[in-house]
């Protein structure tokens, strides 16, 4: 039994993190905890015998000379064996300190220890689901555990062990139906954590006990009862047309802003004159958000529902959490909302129920089981992003999210995502994304709603510039032959199985017929290949062209009528294919009750691969709908990785303008609203329509183009270091721009956004930052590695002096921190990468039209995202901060200068050097903080 034991927990700190290495111990500490509490604390500092390096001497702030006079390991042994006689090891990450401490034993030629073992980090991950993160620092912020010296080892284990002590705690609160769910998976765990978390189950399911009020009980699996939504019922209001009467309502809660009046009442003008069509431009940090909100209220009141489109998901969290609440405040009125994406970000119960029996063989995949197990007694939403993962692309998650499509089940009455909808069509506010109203614009959803605000609209035009639709052959042909070779190599096991179950319903007959399909498709694949590399590739790329990576653009008028019919005959076959394994599946759930473990799991690896399938046969199906004669303003382009290898073909759509779907927009909504911070280039919407595919004028009237309330002057500097290499010299600028960076956040410790076009470069500058000082001084926040978009903007709003390195997204309409934003650093000038293949095709789209690509598309874009990163700055009159722009060409070229032009901000400054220029922010921030 590990319950009422003894545990101690450990936490070392050490020259480096390998062993074998010649690293080692420099500080032991040890939280003795007996009967819940905590009833001794022990610590010492160990001579390692080497020099510490400058980077483990400021994280743990231990020095040389504070070992040198302490005595070396082995002197502590006896010390260290007596501290953890008769006691569980307890030790965040207890594959790192366990293992260490048991080096350093043989090292010192002394016993290892056999203490039992417990990790608090697995703990963690299935006891809190919705951490940000397990880092230990991050833990005890997220539960308000006191930490006072993170990095020093008595510090950590005090911490780890109220941590422990808390976790113990949440274990034994949880249902005892949940408890007995995951019993089934606490073998997967490390060492003996699983031991101790099933004899705390066992402890906890001695005594039944009844559910809360707000718990009920589906089938083993305990969920949040339901709640139904209802929208806030009709109620006459008048919307308050003068400045004084809103100044009324706003006294105490939001400050006077003549321009974000002045949006209200055209928005409130165009509500009344059911305007099918209108734009707004109002600068960052002008309160656009509550600009639309307030007048829609009055709307709302009258018991009609609107639709607000948003270009992320973080834009749409900040609606939620942030505008309706405010607006709420405004109105004493609370007005109901509903976020709803794509069904594949909703967990799907009725697959989760089914693959949760399946032994997968693989640990991950147990605890994440685990890990939903314990959400689900959580969650409203089964909003999967709730889990702050970074990547949501394993194998279990092909299985377990919804499709959308669910019609019946033993969970329907709680699928999230048919709830999520019912929910939708009950509230005020839906709030979806941009790409997904545009996706299924004939959703019975929306059919409710006559209102629809389009948030960050610009955002509209840059759909042009991302892939629609995508037939990959590669994974097409991967998941195939897994397939095929799954049912062959299992084909007696698989008819046995089907055999003994009285169920004679698949047989030799049905693989014979399967086989036939597969071969069908590979044959199909092929002419498909075949016709792409002779018709296409060899006719209309020159033979020097072809030995890098392909990408062919094509208008919709170039694709030949065989090529269709041979991705049409492909996607019928791949259909027959399918509804085989469909049929398969469907037979085994009638006896999957009485299954066997191998046939399980031969149905669990069937399943994945199916999913791929059904993946890429769903993307050809787009594929040929966007080729539709109906669709004159799309493109396709073929792409080929490599000449020599067929199977490295894809094809992917591409929209090149919103024509059509603007004028639906404009037949199923009264009025459409589109509202951006950048939606004007020179003072005008011309460009914006111009993009946008818009055929009809839209009259000015229905324009608003609004201005800045206050001026910046003495709010804002702006730099452009005299001594930048020019981006055209990719190797020199690759090579300087981490540096660079690095200089002007070493000097100033200052909550810091720095701006990147490309993941690529803000993983090579995260990578250098991570040798450097700031490593140890400075959160280092990065897109697409440290953690979800939600939890970077948590962390970055919570820590003063955090550095996030953040590309597009968090560019656009974000408040990231509350005012104490100080530095925004832009890596170079936001131009497409002119490489791009979509960029290449829109390109041609417009020299097709007589026009000039950069002019039309290049320019205004770059100006428009240029806006909105500078816009992150200064959201109010109190804020002030400095912009560092590494790209020179905002100075040296005609192009440079007339972005600059458009952000309307003071002069910038082109006479310092970088360490002149990160002084100077010093002062100027020390002077205005």
């Amino acid at each position: 039994m590990l319950i009422d034991k003894k545990y101690v927990v450990v936490d070392l700190e050490t020259t480096g993190t390998q062993f074998k290495n010649g690293d080692k111990i420099i500080q032991f500490a040890a939280v003795t905890i007996e009967h819940s509490q905590i009833v001794r604390q022990d610590n010492f500092l160990i001579n390692p015998q080497q020099p510490l390096s400058a980077k483990i001497s400021e994280l743990t702030g231990i020095t040389d000379a504070q070992l040198s006079s302490q005595p070396v390991f082995a002197h502590f042994v006896p010390q260290i064996k007596q501290i953890l006689q008769d006691a569980v090891f307890v030790a965040h990450n207890v594959n790192f300190d366990l293992p260490f401490l048991q080096a350093e034993l043989q090292a010192a030629d002394q016993s290892t220890l056999d203490n039992s073992a417990i990790d608090t980090v697995e703990l963690a991950q299935i006891l809190l689901p919705q951490a940000p993160s397990f880092k230990l620092a991050d833990l005890t912020n997220y539960l308000n555990i006191e930490h006072l010296n993170p990095h020093q080892a008595n510090s950590d284990a005090l911490v780890t062990a109220q941590l422990f002590l808390y976790l113990q705690e949440q274990l034994r609160h949880l249902p005892q139906p949940t408890l007995r769910l995951l019993k089934h998976f606490t073998k997967s765990l490390i060492r003996q954590t699983g031991d101790f978390m099933a004899a705390i189950i066992d402890q906890a399911c001695a005594k039944p006990q009844a559910l809360p009020d707000y718990l009920v009980d589906v089938h083993g699996l305990v969920l949040q009862k339901p709640r139904p939504l209802t929208g806030s019922l009709p109620k006459p209001s008048k919307y308050p047309t003068s400045t004084a009467k809103k100044e009324k309502l706003f006294d105490q809660v939001i400050s006077s802003r003549p321009q974000q009046m002045k949006m209200m009442n055209f928005v409130h003008r165009k509500l009344e004159q059911k305007s099918p069509l209108a734009l707004v431009d109002a600068p960052t940090g002008m309160g656009k958000t509550l600009g639309y909100l307030f007048p829609l209220s009055y709307y709302l009141d009258q018991g009609k529902p609107v639709i607000i489109a948003t270009s992320t998901k973080l834009l749409q969290q900040q609606l939620l959490q942030e505008s309706l609440p405010l607006l709420s405040r405004l109105r004493q009125r609370h007005y109901s909302a509903t976020v709803i994406n794509s069904a594949h970000n909703y967990l799907d119960l009725d697959n989760f129920y089914q693959i949760l029996p399946l032994d997968t063989g693989h640990r991950p995949a147990d605890l994440l089981k685990m890990r939903l197990i314990v959400w689900l007694t959580q969650t409203r939403t089964g909003s999967l992003a709730e889990l702050n993962l970074t990547n949501y692309q394993s194998n279990l998650f092909k299985l377990i999210v919804s499709n959308g499509h669910r019609q019946s089940g033993l969970f329907m009455q709680y699928d999230f995502w048919h709830r999520r909808c019912l929910n939708a069509a009950q509230s005020d506010v839906i709030i979806t994304n941009q790409s997904y109203l545009l996706k299924n614009i004939d959703l019975d959803l929306w059919k409710s709603a006559q209102v629809l605000i389009v948030d960050e609209a610009n955002n509209l035009i840059q759909q042009s510039l991302r892939p629609q639709a995508r037939l990959q052959i590669r994974p097409l042909k991967d998941a195939l032959k897994k397939t095929s070779d799954i049912l062959y190599q299992q084909r007696v096991t698989i008819r046995s199985f089907f055999h003994q179950s009285r169920l004679n319903s698949w047989g030799h007959n049905d693989l014979l017929e399967l086989d036939n399909r597969f071969n069908e498709v590979r044959q199909q694949i092929q002419i498909l290949e075949a016709d792409l590399l002779s018709n296409y590739i060899k006719k209309m790329v020159p033979l020097s062209q072809r030995q890098q990576p392909l990408d062919l653009p094509l208008k919709t008028q170039q694709v030949h009528t065989a090529t269709l019919k041979t991705l049409n005959k492909l996607a019928q076959i791949l259909q027959a294919l399918l509804s085989k394994l469909a049929y398969l599946f469907k037979l085994y759930q009638q006896v999957a009750d009485n299954s066997v473990v191998v046939i399980d799991q031969i149905m669990y690896h069937l399943q994945i691969e199916y999913q791929t399938i059904l993946f890429q046969e769903r993307q050809l199906e787009e594929v040929l709908a966007s080729l539709s004669i109906w669709q004159q303003n799309t493109g396709l382009i073929v792409h080929m990785v490599n000449y020599n290898n067929w199977d490295s073909l894809s094809l992917t759509t591409q929209i090149f303008d919103h024509n059509l779907i603007m004028d639906y927009l404009q037949e199923k909504f009264q009025t459409t609203i589109l509202v951006g911070a950048a939606l004007a280039y020179q003072h005008s919407f011309h460009n914006f329509c111009q993009q946008l595919g818009l055929t009809k004028k839209v009259p000015a009237k229905d324009h608003l183009l609004l201005k800045r309330d206050y001026p910046l002057d003495g709010q804002i500097q702006i730099y452009l270091p005299n001594n930048t290499p020019s981006p055209r010299k990719v190797l020199e600028f690759d090579e300087f721009l981490p540096g660079a960076i690095a200089k002007l956040l070493l000097q100033n410790d200052c909550k810091t956004l720095v701006m990147f076009n490309s993941l690529q470069t803000l993983q090579r500058v995260y990578d250098y930052l991570q040798t450097t000082a700031l490593d140890n001084q400075r959160e280092i926040l990065a897109q697409g590695i440290t953690g979800s978009a939600q939890r970077l903007k948590k962390r970055f709003a919570l820590n003063k002096n955090a550095i996030l390195l953040a590309a597009n997204s968090f560019g656009e309409g974000l408040n990231l921190s509350n005012g104490d934003l100080s530095l925004v650093i832009i890596s170079r000038l936001p131009f497409e990468a002119p490489d791009n293949p979509f960029v290449k095709a829109k390109n041609n789209y417009w020299q097709q039209q007589g026009l000039n690509p950069f002019k039309v598309e290049s320019l205004p874009t770059a100006a428009r995202r240029l806006k909105q990163e500078v816009g992150r700055l200064i959201r109010s009159p109190s804020d002030h901060g400095a912009v560092v722009i590494l790209d020179r060409r905002l100075a040296t070229t005609k192009y440079g200068q007339r972005l600059y032009q458009e952000l309307d901000l003071p002069a910038y400054n082109q006479e310092l050097t970088l360490p002149e220029i990160a002084l100077q922010i010093k002062m100027f921030l020390k002077t205005n903080f």
